[in-house]
Formats: C-alpha cells, sequence, structure tokens
C-alpha cells in the first residue's frame, strides 16, 4: 500500500506541471516548464543540467555508476489544447471526476514521469545509499513535434555512451486493467504526390482531350498496394525481419478480441485476408500504407464541371524492422516512374523514424512482468511491437539501448484529445511498480558487481593479481 504523503506530493509535482502549458507546436513555456523538471530532479538527487534544443530545451539528470546504465525517458511537452469548447474543465487544471485526473499532459507524459520520479523517491526513501548502476533521466521537450534535435543531441552528448535498457516514455493499460509491455515501435513515413496537369483548372469538355490530375493521382496510389493491404512496391518487403519464434506466440494469442476491436474503432471494412487470430499479428508485424487524404478539384455545394489543373493526396507507410523510411521513399519513386507516373511529384513530409523491436525475452522485460503482476493483480500482456510509433530509434543505433514501454497510458485516456485523463489507482500503482522496478535494477547491477569481483579472484591464491 502507497503511504499516503507520496500520492500526495505526486499529485501536487502534477499540477504544477500541468499548470504550464508546455505547447511546443506554439514554443510555449517551454523553458519554464525544463526548469520546473529540473527542479524535480534536483530535489530527489540527480546532478542535472538543462540543454538547449532547436525548439525546446533537454533536461538530463544523472546519478549512480556501475556494471549497467539505464536510461528513462521521458517528455514534458504537450498537444495544443484546442478545442477548448470541448474539455469539461480548464485544459491547464489539474482536476479530479470519478477517480480519474483531468487535464492537458496529464498522461501524456507529465504523468508518466510524475509516476516514475515518485517511484524513485520511494525507492531511496527505503533504500538510501550508493548507487549500484547508473541512471540518466532524459527529459524532452520537443517530442509532440517530432523531437528534432534529439537524434544530434544525442550524438553529442552521449557520445561514447553505452545504454543497456531505455525505459521509453509511456506504456499502456487495457480496458481491463492489465498492463501491456510494449517491447517496439513502427517506423512511419510521411509523404505527399502531387500533380499538375495545367496551367489553371479547364472547361471539363476538355477532358476529352487533357489528363486529370485527380485520375493521376488515383491510378498512382491504386498501383501502391492490393485488397489485401499489401504494398506493391518493389523490394519493400525485401529487409523485413521475421519474427521469432516466442514472438508469434505471443501475437498468435490476441489479448482482446477482434469484436472488440471493431467495437471500439467503428470500423467496418476489413482488408481480405484478415480474421479474428491474425488482425494481431499484423498490428504487430505487418508494416502498411494508408491514404490520408486526397485534395484538389470542386469540393463546395452543387455541381461545377470543371478539370482540375493540379491535386495531391497524402499517404503515410508504418514500417517494421528493418526497414528504413530513406530506403523506402527511394523504392517508392522507383515504382512511380516505373508505372509510367514519371510527373508525379514527390514531397517526403518525415522519413525519420526508423522502427525498432526488442527481445521478448529480454531480462528487463521479465522482471518488469513480474512486477507488474504482482502490483496490478492482473496478467501482463507482452506486446512484441506497439501498432504506433515513436523516435525511439536514435537510443538503439547510438547508445545501443533495448527499448521497452512501462507505463499508465489507459486505453480511455483520451491521449491528443480533449479531457485527458489518468485514473488515480493505476497512478497508485504504477508508483509502487517503479519503486520496485528501480530497486529490482539495484539487485540486478549489485549481483554483476560481486560476481565481476569474484571473476577477478585467482583461484589458486585466493587474491585479486
Amino acid at each position: 500500500m502507497l503511504p499516503l504523503e507520496h500520492l500526495v506530493r505526486a499529485r501536487e509535482d502534477l499540477r504544477r506541471l500541468v499548470s504550464i502549458p508546455s505547447v511546443s507546436a506554439r514554443g510555449e513555456c517551454l523553458s519554464e516548464c525544463a526548469h520546473a523538471v529540473r527542479d524535480l530532479l534536483v530535489a530527489a538527487g540527480f546532478q542535472t543540467e538543462i540543454c538547449a534544443g532547436d525548439i525546446g530545451p533537454f533536461v538530463v539528470a544523472e546519478i549512480g555508476h556501475g556494471p549497467l546504465t539505464i536510461m528513462v525517458c521521458n517528455h514534458y511537452d504537450v498537444q495544443p489544447e484546442d478545442p477548448i469548447s470541448l474539455w469539461h474543465s480548464p485544459p491547464f487544471e489539474l482536476s479530479e471526476r470519478h477517480g480519474r485526473w483531468y487535464g492537458r499532459g496529464v498522461a501524456d507524459d507529465k504523468g508518466e514521469f510524475i509516476s516514475r520520479l515518485e517511484g524513485w523517491r520511494l525507492f531511496r526513501e527505503r533504500h538510501p545509499g550508493p548507487l549500484p548502476f547508473r541512471l540518466i533521466w532524459l527529459v524532452d521537450g520537443e517530442e509532440e513535434i517530432g523531437s528534432p534535435s534529439l537524434e544530434a543531441f544525442l550524438k553529442t552528448r552521449f557520445q561514447d555512451v553505452k545504454v543497456d535498457v531505455c525505459w521509453w516514455e509511456y506504456g499502456e493499460i487495457d480496458s481491463n486493467g492489465r498492463p501491456i509491455v510494449l517491447c517496439g515501435f513502427k517506423g512511419v513515413m510521411a509523404v505527399e504526390l502531387h500533380c499538375r496537369t495545367a496551367r489553371a483548372d479547364l472547361h471539363s469538355s476538355l477532358g476529352a482531350v487533357f489528363d486529370n490530375p485527380l485520375w493521376r493521382l488515383a491510378a498512382a496510389t491504386a498501383s501502391l498496394r492490393d485488397r489485401s493491404g499489401r504494398v506493391l512496391v518493389d523490394g519493400f518487403y525485401d529487409t523485413i525481419w521475421k519474427p521469432t519464434q516466442d514472438e508469434r506466440n505471443l501475437a498468435a494469442k490476441p489479448p482482446f478480441s477482434f469484436d472488440s476491436l471493431v467495437e471500439a474503432t467503428g470500423g467496418q471494412k476489413v482488408l481480405h485476408g484478415i480474421d479474428e487470430i491474425s488482425f494481431y499479428a499484423a498490428m504487430n508485424f505487418e508494416p502498411c500504407m494508408n491514404v490520408n487524404g486526397f485534395f484538389g478539384g470542386y469540393a463546395g455545394e452543387g455541381a461545377k464541371t470543371v478539370l482540375p489543373a493540379d491535386g495531391s493526396v497524402k499517404i503515410d507507410f508504418r514500417l517494421v524492422p528493418d526497414q528504413d523510411p530513406q530506403h523506402v521513399v527511394g523504392l517508392l519513386r522507383a515504382h512511380l516512374d516505373r508505372h509510367g507516373f514519371e510527373d508525379v511529384e514527390l514531397i517526403v513530409h518525415d522519413a525519420n523514424v526508423k522502427p525498432v523491436r526488442s527481445s521478448t525475452d529480454h531480462w528487463f522485460i521479465q522482471d518488469a512482468q513480474e512486477i507488474l503482476e504482482k502490483h496490478f493483480g492482473r496478467q501482463v500482456i507482452v506486446q512484441p511491437s506497439s501498432p504506433a510509433s515513436g523516435t525511439a530509434h536514435p537510443f538503439v543505433e547510438q547508445l545501443g539501448a533495448d527499448i521497452v514501454g512501462i507505463g499508465l497510458t489507459h486505453h480511455g485516456a483520451m491521449l491528443h484529445s480533449p479531457n485527458e485523463n489518468v485514473i488515480i489507482e493505476q497512478f497508485e500503482t504504477m508508483i509502487e511498480c517503479s519503486a520496485a522496478l528501480f530497486w529490482r535494477l539495484a539487485e540486478r547491477a549489485a549481483g554483476m558487481r560481486s560476481q565481476a569481483e569474484l571473476d577477478t579472484v585467482d583461484p589458486i591464491q585466493g587474491v585479486t593479481p
């Protein structure tokens, strides 16, 4: 049972952070929030610094040393609060209703940060003294705008640093209260196809002579995938990792039903070949292509007989290991050219977020699963990959870390939407889980150090040579 003073303190810290409208899309209050985060980490015993980013600063905190290096990642920036009219309480005031706290950032990601920080305080209260592992806490101020400074910052600030585990900025709890351990994230590539066939819109009678840019875009888009959702771009699947047997076993037992997914989303038209079993494996392991929107021509009331001069279509690709977004851009351009769409311009909006996936039998995942099941009292779902994306690849490529997502974002948290919320009971439980995870890391590091010392003993002399 969590002592009441810890929950009271955590609530007050969260209230303070939520009150700062640190909206990175507007560049608003980022320095103020970074300093507030810095102060909390300093008070918790960390050596802390604020480092410049292109838009918002990073907060870096460190403590301890030993055979393990653990990085905890969070972010203090939030999404814009619009539309304000749909909020039931002011977005930048922490409010409580029906066992939940509401406010912008209360889940994503200030609540995640505070639950871990209070867990750290609880751990240190019970286990003071030298920390037997190196703990680095990185709090980003640009995550909600794609972390444009992150990759360069990691290269300069953490050169030659090797990280064993990166505790990613969020994790999930399903509608039945079961914690979900995320072992990976998909990559993403966002592009726009643009086609122009005339200087200006023409009378539609000239459609007997001149081509239509919207038809060309529709044809180009239709050439990219089949009715099962399989992408038809040559070479698209060539570099994909095959799931391990353990990963396939996990995906073969969906933790929720296909019917519940349909009910929750309102989705009606299912891809050819997807059924009540295969849907979950597809969410974890399959890349996909999505048409986000068509633009061009006349969309007003009634009819307007016009041959549009130009149009565009926005498309994203969700990618899986080991697909590289930049490489896929090249494959897409070659596909368009090969199918007669050389005139279609390819505009790249995002080709930087690469997919990552950690082994489901990693020791940190096993430790987390045991701790979460003990404190939540429910079976933990180990998910090989989130179907969503995050800028996690620099931690893997540059720091050598395994990425693991553990956190308190429940499936009704309304992330990026009005009335963002956390369930207070789950927040409280995650504080206890965080304290237990820090303790388990200390135990593991101490054991590694003891083993290393034994390994240096001369078996004949019984002393260290």
